[in-house]
């Protein structure tokens, strides 16, 4: 009987035993989505859509139960469940200022979300001024997960300056203290200075109180001198940001306290005379690495997990213009960058942002369908936009899945690039073409010349005039959106006011604005006409 019982608990400790393996080696890929696979050393990696048809996600944070939080700049919170596709719209944040490169931005989980479900956001605001133009600020506001839903805003830390551009937000939460990264919002000036919040890497307890071992007292500063951050990752025990750079020297920076990186003063490493200068007379740290040409450096992870070994130990870095993953692989003491290696170059698109979940794969967010192939077409008319922005997952093929792979008819095989392309030139070159401004013209004569005149001097007391006025030669957004929504609050022109209202043309096509707005500019305002379509497309966005 002893020996029957032993034999029973024999079996069952190996059919447990038979169970548990073969739970581990169970395949997570259904087969479907397949995108390509890519072959490392001695890893192959099956690259599959996860989800498409989306509109510029920004930010992806992997949680508990197989769930990927992400953003989409235009303002909406969402998660797709990794195992089953399932996808969840979670809250439309309410009041972003969504323009060309403003918008919900940056995302991060509280490191106990199961327990604590509190998701915090950064995204920008704006407020019409006086001058009928958008003063736009940033924020960070936590949202509480409950049944699918977020709810109760609360914000966090608000008042941060912002622009239309160069508002940095990337965000991260290490050791309990949130940092995020600052842009330096046009205002370069302040980038240097520690009672701004420009330009700056920022470190803050979870409820935006300022930590007591700040280096400045009663500061959220943590270093300064950054022109745009657009990474953030913790890794060795240290804080790594990526940054874009003017027309040169984007960069990768090891983060230290009260450190100084330079901008606007210093680009990229201190290897000019007026830089040695500024180097040797303030805290400057000069990067782990610089780009010149930029490749517009995005979101960035640290990566130590032993499901991808080549990997190891390693920063993997999206990037915007340059339509690549860069892995950078750092020294044991994650103090130097020592190798460079390149992949998906001009494959998926441009790539705003990178994560890595818990079984070590990762996930990949495409930027293509922002606006900045309207404003660059050269370089970004080869797109691959017809799916909209994909959210991509990478994934170690264990034998189930090589067995999959193998018995399908085409296959996109990929691997490491040896070496980077070349970047196109990034030279503008705007003109606007006679058959446009004539177009524009006659266009004005039909939908503007009743009230402004056709000579463009309206009537003055009733009318305001176009020729001479800052309303024309001034800020381009300004007069887009008045043109697209019209006005009815009284304005001053060249020292007059005026009170008459203006209907809005959201009607007319955006190649139609834009020839007006071109041939008043040029004809009444004697300055360059160079709005492009993509100016009107990127107002009108705003449009409620």
């Amino acid at each position: 009987m002893k020996k029957q019982f032993g034999l029973f608990i024999l079996l069952v400790g190996i059919s447990v035993l038979f169970q548990n393996c073969t739970k581990e080696v169970k395949s997570t890929w259904d087969g479907t989505n397949y995108f390509a696979q890519l072959q490392l050393d001695s890893t192959l990696l099956l690259m599959t859509e996860l989800t498409t048809g989306l509109d510029i996600p920004w930010s992806l944070a992997p949680g508990p139960n197989n769930w990927l939080y992400f953003t989409e700049q235009k303002g909406t919170i969402q998660r797709i469940h990794t195992q089953s596709g399932k996808q969840q719209l979670l809250a439309t944040v309410p009041d972003v200022f969504y323009r060309k490169s403003t918008g919900l931005l940056s995302m991060v989980l509280h490191p106990d979300f199961e327990q604590t479900p509190h998701l915090f956001v950064h995204y920008t605001s704006s407020v019409k001024g006086k001058d009928l133009m958008d003063h736009v600020v940033s924020k960070i506001v936590r949202y509480t997960l409950k049944d699918s839903i977020l709810e109760e805003p609360h914000i966090v830390f608000d008042s941060i300056p912002g622009s239309t551009y160069h508002n940095g937000s990337r965000m991260l939460i290490d050791e309990g203290k949130l940092w995020i990264g600052t842009g330096d919002a046009g205002d370069t000036k302040s980038t240097q200075d520690t009672q701004t919040l420009n330009g700056k890497i920022l470190r803050l307890h979870l409820d935006g109180s300022v930590p007591a071992d700040n280096p400045y007292p009663n500061n959220p500063v943590w270093s300064v001198g950054h022109r745009n951050p657009q990474g953030l990752t913790q890794g060795n025990n240290r804080i790594y940001s990526s940054e874009h750079g003017p027309n040169n020297d984007d960069e990768v920076n090891l983060i230290r306290k009260a450190q100084n990186y330079g901008w606007p003063d210093v680009h990229g490493f201190c290897d000019l005379d007026n830089e040695k200068k500024f180097c040797e007379t303030t805290n400057t740290e000069e990067p782990l690495f610089a780009w010149t040409p930029t490749i517009a450096t995005a979101g960035m992870c640290f990566y130590d997990h032993p499901a991808i070994p080549e990997w190891r130990n390693s920063l993997l870095l999206t990037t915007l213009k340059a339509q690549s993953l860069r892995v950078l692989e750092l020294d044991k003491e994650g103090e130097k960058i020592t190798k460079e290696h390149f992949f998906f170059q001009n494959v998926l698109g441009r790539l705003r942002d990178v994560a890595v979940g818990s079984e070590g794969e990762l996930y990949l967010a495409t930027s293509n369908m922002d606006g900045h192939q309207g404003y660059q077409p050269w370089l970004y008319d080869s797109l691959p936009k017809s799916k909209g922005d994909r959210i991509i997952k990478i994934q170690v093929a264990d034998m189930q899945i090589k067995n999959q792979l193998a018995s399908l008819q085409s296959t996109r095989n990929l691997m490491e690039e040896p070496t980077a392309i070349p970047q196109k030139s990034e030279q503008y070159g705007i003109r606007t073409s006679d058959a446009s401004l004539s177009k524009g013209a006659k266009s004005y004569a039909m939908h503007c010349a009743a009230c402004h005149a056709p000579n463009g001097k309206g009537s003055e007391g009733q009318i305001p005039p176009l020729v001479d006025s800052e309303w024309v030669t001034g800020n381009v957004a300004r007069l887009v959106d008045v043109t697209l929504g019209g006005l009815n609050t009284p304005i001053t022109v060249n020292g007059i006011q005026y009170q008459g209202e203006m209907p809005g043309y959201q009607n007319l096509k955006d190649e139609e604005i834009r020839d007006i707005l071109n041939f008043v500019r040029a004809e009444f305002g004697k300055v360059p006409a160079t709005i492009m379509t993509a100016d009107i497309v990127h107002q009108r966005k705003g449009l409620k």
